[in-house]
């Protein structure tokens, strides 16, 4: 329980109707003393950080259960002396520790000045509370990435070929940007690439919101742009949690471009590593992967380019000797055929006279025929066969009716011809 005891009497304040700013605030700092002497451990929320001069103005908070409204805050202050040793001790720098949005552990001297008020000294931090807690945020980004889906979504994009048109996400001052740029514009190999800066902090607590910003912005223009690569110069392992951040994480792993990092070290991965389609450890791995990308599609168009000449070649001598193959079968076959021909010529030369003799023959029986039809089928043949012809001039009789029109008409007979005259009666007949 807190004791309550000031020099003098106790009911001094109460029983003043009214009393100086000062003497309440002596009031104040002598109770706090009295009732925390010594240092306790905190835990809360950093709201605000400010590092002037080595020291650090820290705004601490701590929310309701719900997270929406702040139950309690309150200032803190680590004095260069002790963040130095702390710094020293631990192999970490306060100023990758402290950021805004993080739980921390702190041991802390109470103290009440009266005209500064309130205020806790920090004599000791727990990097390991604060690490443990990012750990466990960073692993239920990872679980929820996972249940939702976009652990692997961005990995399953189609990086182009020859992704030369790139949206680059990074600080315009940081080493890596530059690096970045020198690599590109210096490959060995000549390769053009149409680079476009979104600028944004690649670390502290404005990385986050303005990052997602230009993610936003280059997702509205995803059809400029082959890829997106986001890059930062070096810096200590604890910036890496800046991109393990949830919303930061969820923003890229939604992108319909494929995302190549540039943010970590050798030996750590952030989630956004995880998320992105292609990590690499540096800003100048990631422009090397670039350039060895359109390097080794050079190589195997190079490759191809020889392979096709060289089946070319095989083609064209493969053709040539199967055309050679073919005129000298052409010849053969041609010889073969003349051959053929000339000894059907000689053939026809030798049955020529033979078949000549034999149709000269045949037509001859068959004219011979054909006048012994003639004589059979003429007038002097049908009256050597006994039959006779009336004519009246050089018109036939055929009719009795032609008969009844001449009263004298010619008898044709074999031996000759006589002139008969026509009766009623005959005609009447």
């Amino acid at each position: 329980m807190l004791r309550f005891l000031l020099s003098g009497d106790p009911l001094y304040l109460r029983l003043m109707s009214t009393y100086r700013l000062f003497e309440l605030n002596t009031f104040i700092r002598r109770f706090v003393a009295l009732n925390l002497p010594a240092p306790v451990w905190v835990q809360a929320e950093v709201a605000e950080v400010d590092e002037r001069r080595g020291h650090y103005y820290l705004a601490l908070m701590e929310k309701t259960e719900d997270g929406q409204e702040i139950a309690a805050q309150a200032k803190a202050v680590i004095w260069s002396r002790t963040a130095n040793k702390w710094q020293r001790t631990n192999k970490l720098l306060l100023k990758d520790l402290l950021q805004a949005g993080r739980e921390v552990h702190l041991q802390v001297q109470v103290s009440f000045h009266e005209r500064f008020g309130l205020q806790l000294q920090v004599q000791d931090l727990d990097a390991n509370y604060t690490l443990g807690v990012m750990a466990q945020q960073r692993q239920r980004t990872i679980d929820e990435l996972m249940a939702a889906g976009l652990l692997q979504a961005n990995k399953m994009l189609r990086l182009a070929m020859v992704p030369q048109r790139l949206a680059v996400i990074s600080s315009p001052a940081a080493a890596g940007w530059q690096d970045f740029m020198a690599q590109l514009r210096d490959n060995p190999y000549g390769y053009d690439f149409e680079v476009q800066l979104f600028p944004a902090a690649v670390q502290g607590t404005q990385a986050s919101p303005e990052i997602r910003r230009q993610l936003r912005t280059i997702e509205r223009r995803r059809d400029s742009f082959d890829a997106v690569v986001i890059i930062r110069g070096g810096g200590a392992r604890m910036d890496l949690a800046d991109f393990d951040e949830k919303e930061l994480c969820f923003a890229a792993a939604q992108m319909t471009l494929p995302i190549i990092s540039g943010i970590g070290h050798e030996t750590d991965q952030s989630i956004m590593d995880m998320v992105a389609h292609t990590a690499l450890k540096t800003p100048t791995a990631a422009a090397n992967f670039l350039i060895d990308r359109l390097h080794y599609l050079d190589q195997q168009l190079a490759g191809a380019k020889q392979t096709i000449a060289q089946q070319t070649k095989q083609l064209v001598q493969r053709k040539a000797f199967e055309l050679a193959s073919l005129g000298e079968q052409l010849k053969f076959q041609q010889k073969q055929l003349l051959q053929k021909e000339a000894w059907k010529l000689e053939q026809y030369a030798q049955q020529l006279p033979m078949m000549v003799r034999r149709r000269l023959h045949e037509a001859t029986a068959q004219l011979e025929q054909l006048q012994q039809l003639h004589q059979l089928l003429s007038v002097e043949g049908q009256l050597k066969r006994g039959f006779a012809l009336l004519s009246v001039g050089d018109e036939i009789i055929r009719t009795g009716s032609q008969l009844a029109q001449h009263e004298e008409v010619t008898l044709h007979l074999k031996d000759g011809t006589t002139t008969l005259h026509t009766t009623p009666q005959t005609k009447k007949k």
